[in-house]
């Protein structure tokens, strides 16, 4: 059941980290039709940020738990991680909504 349970959490990190890829290099051409298309790529580009920080989030909080001991730098990595994705995702929806 854990090896199952580090698989999926491995699939959906190495997806998420694909999809941020994704949309940082589309983030131009997505952003064309904005009105304010400057700050709509920073807002896509913040979101890939926060993908990239998710999925990192989500592999020290499974993968690398399983295979190490739980200590004081491993809780901090994870921590920080969280705090990157949650911080830019905010900013994300704020340059999102700025950008209409």
């Amino acid at each position: 059941m854990m090896r199952l349970h580090i698989l999926l959490a491995s699939l959906l990190s190495i997806a998420m980290v694909v999809l941020s890829m994704v949309a940082w290099s589309r983030a131009f051409r997505w952003s064309e039709s904005a009105t304010r298309p400057d700050v709509a790529l920073w807002a896509v580009r913040s979101a890939a940020v926060a993908l990239a920080a998710g999925a990192q989030a989500i592999l020290t909080s499974t993968l690398l738990r399983s295979m190490y001991r739980r200590d004081l730098f491993s809780d901090l990595l994870r921590k920080l991680a969280g705090a990157v994705a949650a911080i830019a995702l905010i900013s994300a929806i704020a340059l999102g909504l700025a950008g209409r």
